[in-house]
C-alpha cells in the first residue's frame, strides 16, 4: 500500500543535534516525497508556536500535530482540526503548585506558548541549545503573571523544562492531586502536562480518518516516550537509532540517527523507492 502521509517528531527526529536546523538528507526525501503527493506533518511535543520555523524551513508542512497531540491545525489554511483543552481550574491549581516549587515552565494556549517574565533565567538555563534559545524568544508570548495569561484561550499543555530528581515525586503527588492528566517527558528530564487522552498517536489517527487514510498509508517517526502512541499506531513506524528503548520497542523499524539525517534514510528507501 502507498505511503501517502508522514508525521514526523522534531527534537531527536527531524532535527539535528542543534534542536534548530534540518539535515540536507531530510530536507531533499521530504520535499520529494511532497512533489509525489505525500502530505507531510509534524508531530511535535511543542507548540504550534515553536514549530512554524521550522515548517517554514522544510517548505513542505501541510499539518501540525502540535502539542503531543493536544493541538492539531492546517497549516496552509490555519484551520485547527482538532484540539483537546485542559481544564483552566487544574491549570490554575497547577501553576500554584510550580510556583512554590520554583520550576521554571511554559504552557501552551491555543497553539502559543506563554512564558512568565520571571522564568525567562531558567528557560535560558535549560534550553535545548543557543539557537533553541533564540528560536524560543523570537515566538513566545512573555507574560507577567501567567495566570492572566489563562483568560488568552484553551489551554493545551504544560512543559516544565526541568524537574531535579529530588522533588520528582512529591511534585507528582501534588499534581496528581488536582485531577486526572496525561504526562509525558521526551527529553528524560523536562515534564509535559496535557489533559487525559491527548497524544501524537490519537491525533494522528484523527486525522489520518479525516483524510481518509488507513494506518498502513502512514508513516511516523519518533525517539521518545511521547512518540509512544504514535509508532504504536502507524502502519510504517520508524524510531531514531538515537531513540529511546521505549521508542524502538513501539516502532516497527528502525533508521538511522536524527544526526546523520535518518528520516531521509527511510523516506529514501520506503516512498521514494531509491
Amino acid at each position: 500500500m502507498d505511503i501517502k502521509l508522514i508525521a514526523l517528531d522534531l527534537d531527536g527526529t527531524l532535527l539535528g543535534a542543534d534542536h534548530a536546523h534540518i539535515p540536507q538528507r531530510n530536507l531533499d526525501a521530504l520535499r520529494a516525497a511532497a512533489e509525489r503527493g505525500v502530505r507531510i506533518a509534524i508531530a511535535s511535543g511543542r507548540s504550534w508556536s515553536l514549530i512554524r520555523e521550522t515548517a517554514r524551513d522544510l517548505g513542505v508542512v501541510r499539518y501540525g500535530i502540535t502539542a503531543n497531540g493536544a493541538y492539531v491545525l492546517d497549516a496552509v489554511t490555519g484551520e485547527t482540526m482538532g484540539q483537546t483543552g485542559m481544564d483552566r481550574e487544574q491549570c490554575a491549581a497547577i501553576i500554584g503548585i510550580l510556583r512554590r516549587y520554583d520550576l521554571p515552565y511554559e504552557l501552551y494556549i491555543d497553539g502559543d506558548n506563554y512564558v512568565q517574565r520571571s522564568e525567562l533565567e531558567g528557560m535560558a538555563q535549560y534550553a535545548l541549545s543557543d539557537q533553541f534559545r533564540d528560536m524560543f524568544l523570537r515566538n513566545a508570548t512573555i507574560v507577567d503573571d501567567m495566570l492572566s495569561a489563562l483568560d488568552a484561550g484553551t489551554p493545551e499543555k504544560f512543559d516544565v523544562f526541568y524537574v531535579p530528581p529530588e522533588v520528582h515525586d512529591p511534585l507528582l503527588a501534588e499534581l496528581e492531586a488536582t485531577g486526572p492528566f496525561g504526562r509525558a517527558g521526551a527529553l528524560g528530564s523536562n515534564l509535559e502536562i496535557t489533559a487525559v487522552g491527548a497524544n501524537k498517536g490519537a491525533a494522528l489517527a484523527a486525522l489520518s480518518a479525516r483524510l481518509g487514510l488507513t494506518a498502513g498509508e502512514v508513516m511516523a517517526f519518533g525517539d521518545a516516550d511521547n512518540d509512544l502512541e504514535m509508532l504504536s499506531w502507524a502502519g510504517w513506524s520508524f524510531a531514531m537509532g538515537n531513540a529511546c528503548p521505549a521508542a524502538k520497542a513501539a516502532a516497527r523499524y528502525t533508521t538511522g540517527t536524527n544526526a546523520e539525517g535518518g528520516v531521509g534514510m527511510a523516506v529514501e528507501q520506503y516512498v521514494l523507492d531509491r
